[in-house]
């Protein structure tokens, strides 16, 4: 049984989360076999390897997000979109 892995991430990017960052967010996440979804209070999950899905957030700067993945990269995925969500959308 694959576990569902957790992560809450605060944007700290000054504009939040709008297309690019989106696009970026989509693309890391489609290179992971895992189920990757995005969280908002009060608002429906968002699949993370979707770009409209992302959009759809409205994430401003200081917006408190969850991660959450299920799968055999889990962990790595909820890593690395971790750092991606809480920097300037960059990942090494």
């Amino acid at each position: 049984m694959t576990e569902t892995i957790h992560k809450t991430v605060i944007i700290k990017h000054k504009f939040g989360i709008h297309a690019r960052p989106a696009a970026k967010i989509a693309s890391l996440s489609q290179t992971f076999a895992s189920d990757i979804q995005i969280l908002k209070s009060g608002e429906p999950p968002a699949n993370a390897k979707n770009i409209l899905d992302i959009m759809m957030l409205a994430a401003a700067s200081g917006v408190k997000l969850e991660i959450k993945a299920k799968g055999p990269d889990a962990r790595s995925a909820i890593d690395q979109l971790g750092l991606m969500l809480e920097s300037d959308f960059e990942v090494d």
